[in-house]
Parts: C-alpha cells; sequence; structure tokens
C-alpha cells in the first residue's frame, strides 16, 4: 500500500485537527464543514500500474487539493485513496462549491494517468448543525456515509459531489438525527 502523501496530514493528526476545529467551532458558535473524498477506480488502477505509480497519484491529489484548499482549513489523508478536509466557519452551500472545484480538479489533473477507467474523485459534504449537540466525528461520519451513498446509490457511481439526504435507515447506522443536519 502506498505511504501517505507528504502534503497532507496523517489520518491520526487530521483527527485531532478536526476535534479541535469542532470544538472552536463550537465555541464560537460557528459552522464547521467536512469534506470525505474517495478516489474512484484508484484499486484497479495500484493493481495494474503498480505502487509506485499509485503514491504519485496520491501526491499529485493532495497537491491538487491543497492548492485549493482555503485559509485556515485542514487536509488529511485518511488512507488508502481516501482524504478529508475540515473547513471551518463554513456552511453547507460553501463546501459543496469547493467539493465540485476539487472534483473537477482531480478529473483534470488525473486525466494524464491514463488509467481505464479515469481516475475521478466522490466527495461526501457535511456541515455542523445549528446547536451545539454535535462532534467531528459525527460530522466526518456524515461526509462518509454521504460520499459512499453517492457511490453505491447515485448513477453514475463515480465523479459526484453529495450533500444531499440520506435513506432514513443509513441515518440510523450513523446514531444521527437527519433533521439536525444540514444539507442542499
Amino acid at each position: 500500500m502506498p505511504n501517505t502523501p507528504k502534503t497532507a496530514l496523517t489520518r491520526p493528526d487530521g483527527l485531532q485537527a478536526l476535534e479541535r476545529a469542532a470544538g472552536q467551532a463550537s465555541a464560537l458558535d460557528q459552522a464547521l464543514a467536512v469534506l470525505m473524498l474517495d478516489l474512484d477506480h484508484f484499486k484497479a488502477f495500484q493493481d495494474g500500474a503498480g505502487d509506485d505509480a499509485a503514491q504519485a497519484v496520491l501526491e499529485q491529489v493532495a497537491a491538487l487539493l491543497a492548492a485549493r484548499l482555503p485559509a485556515g482549513a485542514t487536509l488529511a489523508h485518511l488512507g488508502g485513496d481516501e482524504f478529508f478536509a475540515v473547513l471551518p466557519a463554513t456552511d453547507i452551500a460553501a463546501a459543496q462549491a469547493l467539493a465540485e472545484q476539487w472534483r473537477e480538479a482531480v478529473a483534470a489533473g488525473l486525466a494524464g494517468a491514463n488509467a481505464q477507467p479515469p481516475l475521478t474523485a466522490t466527495i461526501g459534504v457535511a456541515a455542523s448543525p445549528a446547536d451545539k449537540h454535535w462532534t467531528g466525528g459525527a460530522l466526518l461520519s456524515l461526509a462518509d456515509a454521504r460520499m459512499t451513498f453517492a457511490k453505491k446509490r447515485l448513477t453514475p457511481h463515480h465523479n459526484l459531489t453529495w450533500a444531499g439526504s440520506l435513506p432514513s435507515d443509513w441515518y440510523t447506522r450513523l446514531d444521527i438525527d437527519p433533521g439536525r443536519w444540514p444539507s442542499l
């Protein structure tokens, strides 16, 4: 498995940054958003092109994302081909707009990898509810669930962003009340 891209925090550091940002957002009564990105078709690419090529793609993706990261935001490599961003003072609409920029940048930036099928990204978007009874972990879980939902349930199953509602049974798996969490 490829190493952590040099331009992104590692998982433990990223999760710590998320919890710090959640505490600050709650204390300041500000919004906090999280983007969860998963590369589409990465496993097939890695199997065909090898670990060195896969590592180069991960580093390229990290650089593409970091170049579009707003001031004060944090980019983390969760593992494998998954990245997440912590976006302080960002509501769901602004987070969705950034997710679209990332999706387009990844598709354009990785077009030269000559992967078949092409390497693209699917991104889940979540933002904090208005009340103070939420955690960074819940926010990340919701962003991850929205990304997974887009990959499994929305057509074409890749190269998407999703900040919308989930089926009701998905929320019970996350142990969150869907009415509290903003979506587009």
